[in-house]
């Protein structure tokens, strides 16, 4: 399938796609969205990624300008941003987008967005293919009896049969086997193109008249190929089409219509032609009796190699019972006599629906009323007789008659009035209104017309013209379940996708193991609290809780009972704080409780409550007691703080005085002193200050963006190597020739670099670098852009020995870039931290 990305970033650009191009997409790039809507003009794409921050125009923009773009088709919009809050996405939501990836990327939250966008996109196509069936459906009736059931049935289980060494050669999967279910139907959708006379002709077809028929295979091609045309990547309607156009092909390349051969057929056409083939063999048709099962299988037997692909008779064959299986349930029920009364013209012979309808006719002459009462009959469908309109009208109540075929003139109620009750009383479904009339006076036809008479035919009738008004209800009739079917379905996956996306939004925003909310939708909370306290000057407590020496448990007893008491300690902390609190784990054995409108005295009895029901409770696991205890550090948002990373830290620090104290007890942001290099909880911070206890790239993360493939993580420290110094450089002559717009592009390309890096501290920096260039405080960049300088330079270290290193495996492939920071990551693999408390505002790993 064909992506749309949309990015001003040519790193950021170049990265998504070779991302993409791993996962198996096709990719086109745009740099701007003016260049992205020409792109999408052409029809080709439906699916787009797009930068929220582009300048001329942004995200949001293009969202707008393709909503009110005439389209070929709708196209999917998942928007690329590193915002994080409802407005936000309202925003966006009302913009037009469809869908949010959040910077840095993630591998696997992008195939998911992806494969959901492809579903979404699939469903309006077939959507658009059905609607096609059913308007062509409307003029012709389609093959008696449940013959396009029996071919689904029969290509799904021979598709299912194939040889693993078939399958793997031709990609068959579950997803092959379904479009191939519900592609099969159509493999004669060409005949709507065949005239009646040789459609319909009761007999053998004359050399001339076979010839008109074998072109319906081309007729249903071109059919589809128009729908192609305008979704040219949707496989549904390109193995349909490949299935009508290609289902009487023969192996040995003496079929029709082109006369391919071999592998020069498509597999699905090859599938329904066995398919085909044995339906028409068993069953009946008008010029021939049905063959008994073992007899048609003789005749598919002899046929391999030169009618029928022989792996897939051998999947036919091998599956026989399962095709025996099939035929017996969706046999015709409906009988077909080869002898039809004289009465119905030879035009109407075989049309017999294999699903009668019930029709009502009505007429107090007893001669006329059983000539038509025998000249429908004849037709196959269900026949109410009535004398008069009242007769007609308790049969109507009884029965629910889909078309009602009714005299005008009639005693006690004549036909206008029956019609008239018919309507006002209404039913499970419309009837279709036929009036048999002698009358040619207009104004009484326009009556019966308001009454709500659907058609008329005069008197005296012919059966051809009766017959085909008939039909012609019937379809009418038909349609409308079809349409009623499709509605009730829409509104059933409808609720479905509802209920779907419902767990999937308390999935994404909750921890797996404890059920609380995970560190994403923590983040989340903690912003919306942050602004309210802000905007309205109200109190906003945090509380940072890690169990204590949680590493012994999992030693000492097993994960399976550290599992189990992270459950635990999490009902305790869920039983323990009221319900407007938010209680989330962050990471590891780590919690945060954010306390909205209370004051950090007010936090700390509920984290005193939490501590000390956590060292009362005995846990208990595997039939094994154990006990535990909990550390925390409280914080209050301070005047000073401008970001809620700020206070987060101060919590942090304060549970580190906890950790470093004793463990087991409470202390708060006021207990502390900031040591050299630390940030007051009070005073504002500026981004990445704290430069040795995170190393400059996080390995692991990267890893983890790369879905594991160190080559590539390789490739893109390379890549930031040659690009961020000469970023740097701009940024520094921008600094000194007063140019802020050349700073803050460069500010904003190394931020968007370092974030796809997993460089967290050159990103905060080039954040703050290109705020402060927004503002012209160019007198405050000094010390930031020498603190970025030696960020990018750390960087630059990690990426020079990738360059001699080639990656032969996961762990091995990376080791050069480990090195420098190698005492940190040691630290972190065993569970200590680094001696000094001046860490993130929160770190992931596990506190011991």
């Amino acid at each position: 399938m064909q992506v749309l990305i949309v990015d001003d970033d040519d790193f950021a650009l170049s990265v998504l796609e070779d991302t993409m191009q791993r996962m198996g997409y096709s990719v086109v790039c745009a740099h701007d969205g003016s260049e992205a809507l020409d792109i999408l003009r052409l029809g080709e794409i439906r699916l787009i990624i797009t930068d929220w921050d582009m300048p001329a125009m942004n995200g949001l923009e293009l969202c707008r300008a393709i909503r009110r773009e005439d389209l070929a088709g709708y196209v999917y919009v998942i928007m690329l941003t590193g915002r994080e809050g409802a407005k936000q996405r309202m925003d966006g939501l009302c913009s037009g987008a469809d869908d949010f990836l959040n910077k840095p990327l993630d591998r696997e939250e992008l195939l998911v967005c992806l494969k959901t966008a492809e579903r979404i996109l699939s469903l309006e196509t077939r959507d658009l293919a059905l609607f096609a069936l059913a308007k062509l459906a409307e003029s012709r009736d389609s093959e008696a009896g449940a013959h396009v059931e029996r071919v689904q049935g029969y290509s799904r289980v021979i598709a299912k049969n194939l040889s693993a060494e078939v399958k793997k050669h031709y990609g068959v999967d579950d997803e092959f086997i379904r479009l191939l279910f519900q592609t099969s139907p159509l493999h004669d959708l060409g005949k709507v193109g065949i005239p009646d006379a040789v459609l319909l002709k009761p007999g053998m077809l004359t050399p001339e008249e076979f010839a008109i028929m074998k072109t319906h295979a081309i007729v249903g091609a071109k059919t589809l190929d128009s729908a192609l045309e305008r979704f040219p990547s949707s496989r549904f309607l390109q193995m349909a089409r490949d299935i009508a156009a290609t289902h009487h092909e023969k192996f040995d390349g003496t079929g029709y219509p082109q006369g391919l051969s071999g592998e020069q057929i498509p597999l699905p056409g090859r599938i329904v032609a066995v398919a085909d083939v044995y339906d028409a063999l068993t069953n009946r048709r008008v010029y021939k009796n049905a063959m008994p099962h073992a007899e048609a299988m003789a005749i598919m037997r002899e046929r391999r190699g030169t009618h029928f692909d022989p792996e897939v008779i051998d999947a036919f064959v091998r599956a026989e019972q399962l095709i025996v299986g099939v035929w017996d349930r969706l046999r015709d029920t409906v009988p077909q006599s080869p002898e039809q009364p004289e009465i119905i013209p030879k035009a109407f012979v075989g049309l017999a629906d294999p699903t009668p309808c019930k029709i009502l006719v009505v007429d107090d002459d007893p001669v006329i009323l059983a000539k038509l009462t025998q000249l429908l009959a004849a037709t196959g469908e269900s026949i109410f007789p009535a004398n008069n309109g009242e007769e007609a009208l308790s049969i109507w109540r009884a029965h629910t008659p889909r078309v009602v075929v009714s005299d005008w003139v009639m005693p006690q109620r004549d036909g206008v009035d029956l019609c008239r009750q018919i309507r006002a009383h209404g039913a499970d479904g419309p009837a279709h209104f036929i009036m048999l009339t002698g009358h040619s006076d207009k104004s009484r036809l326009l009556d019966a017309y308001q009454a709500g008479v659907d058609d008329f035919i005069s008197k005296p009738f012919l059966p051809e013209e009766l017959l085909a008004k008939v039909r012609a209800g019937i379809r009418t009739a038909k349609l409308y379940d079809e349409v009623v079917c499709k509605a009730r379905g829409s509104q059933a996956l409808n609720a479905q996708l509802t209920s779907v996306n419902s767990r999937l939004e308390k999935l994404s925003i909750t921890d797996d193991l404890t059920g609380l909310f995970n560190r994403r939708h923590a983040m989340y909370k903690l912003e919306e609290q942050w602004g309210l306290s802000e905007r309205y000057g109200r109190p906003l407590s945090v509380a940072l809780l890690d169990i204590d020496h949680f590493k012994r448990v999992n030693d000492t007893h097993g994960h399976d009972a550290g599992d189990s008491i992270l459950r635990q300690v999490a009902a305790i902390l869920r039983e323990h704080t009221r319900g407007t609190d938010s209680v989330c784990r962050v990471g590891g054995e780590e919690f945060l409780i954010v306390f909205p409108l209370q004051t950090m005295a007010e936090a700390c009895i509920c984290a005193a409550r939490c501590r000390a029901a956590v060292e009362a409770h005995t846990f208990t696991t595997n039939n094994i007691r154990v006990k535990a205890t909990i550390s925390a550090g409280l914080a209050e948002r301070a005047a000073g703080m401008t970001q809620f990373a700020e206070l987060l830290r101060v919590a942090d620090l304060a549970l580190y005085e906890a950790k470093r104290t004793g463990r087991n007890k409470l202390i708060t942001s006021d207990q502390i002193q900031p040591g050299p290099g630390e940030i007051a909880k009070t005073a504002p911070t500026l981004p990445g200050a704290d430069p040795v206890n995170r190393p400059p790239v996080d390995i692991n993360a990267l890893l983890t963006r790369c879905g594991g493939d160190a080559n590539f993580a390789n490739a893109l420290m390379e890549r930031f190597r040659l690009q961020a110094g000469s970023e740097v450089g701009l940024i520094e002559e921008g600094l000194a020739k007063g140019d802020n717009t050349t700073l803050t592009r460069a500010a904003h390309n190394i931020k968007s670099m370092s974030a796809y890096l997993s460089a967290d501290r050159a990103s905060e920096l080039a954040k703050r670098i290109e705020e402060l260039g927004h503002k012209s405080a160019l007198s405050e960049l000094g010390p930031a852009v020498v603190q970025l300088r030696h960020e990018i330079d750390n960087a630059n270290r990690l990426a020079q020995p990738a360059r001699r290193q080639e990656a032969r495996s996961l762990p091995m492939g990376l080791i050069p870039l480990l090195m420098p920071p190698l005492g940190l990551l040691v630290h972190r693999s065993i569970g200590k931290r680094p001696q000094r408390p001046n860490r993130p505002a929160i770190n992931t790993h596990r506190r011991r």
